[in-house]
């Protein structure tokens, strides 16, 4: 009886013990989920990873139309400028192909602007992944923004002049207009996301294509962030590119008047979540994927960034004395395109105009900056577009594809210097280091004179700041 006691007792304190033990599992587990950090790191994207990286210099932006990305625009080219980057850009205005075509190499390549080859690409196109690649170093990272399909066309039909073009409210547009009908300056309409992403028309509203776009998608870009959620989307977008927080510091910018915003009717509402079902896919997607994201990341952590970057963003705006002022109210230097939306008054102090300059200025702030560069390295002068050149180099004036080819090896100059930012840092977000250039050049392109080829221009239909 003492052996079946003492084997009793023993059993017993055996199993308090692996009680003990799962309880302490699984009580760590919970925390690790509670702080974001799952025990399968085989999920976490490899750019979340810890240790040390390098702040990333080749960077694509696929800046989709209301959906807050002039503020990524704006972080994106006060970086690039910062350490002497090279920009894909436009010979005018600030659209590749106006919206209407998808991105073709030629839009940048037969630009004298992008003589050098492009660090950064971060204009409205149509995009084509496949096209833009071609133009970008082979490490380029790529990003994207996406935005709650409701919210994004409210905000498109008043900033685009729905009403005014189409004699017509909201209300009506919704109830009236077909999801596949022309869209407002061949560009603008329905599923605007989707759009921006590259989906030709005639598939716009095929679900099954639209779902092929997504997968395509999901493996081309390695984050897309959230408009609805920007203050995290700037501490990944930090993360993902090795970046400073305080490089992610950014106001709300081209973003649309509150009192502007036209409210939906219940009916008009369900009947607009029906019609822009392509958009929902698309966002609904990746939402999903950015909350895995935030988890890997970790909750507590991600609070703590949070945190910082609002109070950098605070000590900011106290420096410079930042204050929203209607469009209308500001200097020519400072107004936005649009009179619909807020810009921003300063102080006047040293680097603070580079957070409220509006997209178009920027652009030729760099065109200007950039235009410097190629006639220091190639002697060059910007020119006509090709298109506007008179070239009566074949028989009774006609021009072959064969005399055009060789007209362009003509114009062709290429330029094999690179540059870099070097250093390593850690990823976690708040470290003091900032990487610095090493003043070199950044080629490996080619180019002949002219401009874009098909309709780079753009009508000042720019993004919103998220609204």
């Amino acid at each position: 009886m003492m052996r079946v006691g003492q084997f009793l007792r023993l059993r017993a304190w055996r199993c308090r013990a692996l009680l003990a033990v799962m309880v302490t599992a699984a009580l760590l587990f919970g925390a690790l989920l509670m702080d974001g950090k799952r025990p399968d790191v085989a999920t976490r994207p490899v750019w979340m990873a810890a240790g040390n990286c390098t702040p990333r210099t080749n960077i694509a932006f696929l800046k989709s139309h209301k959906c807050a990305s002039s503020a990524i625009q704006n972080i994106l080219f006060r970086y690039g400028l910062k350490h002497n980057l090279y920009f894909a850009l436009p010979d005018r205005g600030n659209y590749f192909g106006g919206g209407r075509q998808n991105f073709k190499a030629e839009m940048v390549r037969l630009s004298v602007l992008n003589k050098m080859e492009p660090n950064i690409f971060a204009i409205h196109t149509k995009w084509d992944h496949d096209e833009v690649r071609k133009v970008m170093p082979e490490d380029t990272v790529y990003f994207t923004i996406v935005r709650e399909p409701s919210a994004l066309f409210q905000s498109l039909f008043v900033y685009s002049d729905f009403e005014k073009k189409k004699g017509m409210t909201i209300d009506e547009f919704v109830r009236e207009v077909a999801v596949d009908a022309e869209r407002v300056s061949h560009y603008i309409g329905y599923n605007q996301m989707t759009w921006d992403f590259g989906m030709p028309k005639k598939n716009l509203n095929n679900i099954t294509a639209v779902r092929e776009m997504v997968a395509r998608a999901e493996d081309q870009f390695g984050l897309v962030v959230v408009a609805e959620r920007m203050e995290e989307s700037l501490v990944l977008l930090a993360k993902y590119l090795c970046w400073e927080l305080s490089d992610m510091v950014v106001l709300r910018l081209n973003s649309l008047r509150d009192e502007l915003k036209q409210p939906l009717s219940p009916a008009t509402r369900q009947l607009l979540q029906q019609k822009l079902a392509p958009d929902y896919l698309v966002y609904r997607h990746f939402v999903e994927r950015f909350e895995r994201q935030v988890e890997a990341f970790g909750r507590a952590r991600m609070a703590a960034a949070v945190t910082r970057l609002r109070e950098m963003k605070a000590l900011l705006s106290d420096t410079c004395g930042f204050v929203r002022t209607e469009a209308t109210k500001l200097n020519n230097a400072l107004r936005p395109w649009s009179n619909l939306v807020d810009g921003f008054a300063d102080d006047g102090g040293s680097g603070c105009s580079l957070y409220i300059l509006p997209e178009l200025r920027f652009i030729e702030k760099l065109r200007k900056k950039q235009m410097k560069e190629v006639i220091k390295r190639f002697g060059m002068q910007p020119g006509p577009p090709l298109d506007a050149i008179p070239l009566a180099i074949g028989q009774d004036g006609k021009v072959s594809e064969k005399d055009l080819e060789n007209l362009k090896k003509t114009l062709v100059h290429k330029d094999n210097t690179r540059k870099k930012i070097s250093g390593k840092r850690a990823t976690g977000p708040g470290g003091k280091y900032m990487a610095a250039s090493d003043g070199g050049g950044g080629g490996g392109g080619s180019g002949v004179v002219g401009g874009d080829p098909n309709g780079a221009g753009g009508d000042g239909n720019g993004d919103g700041g998220g609204a």
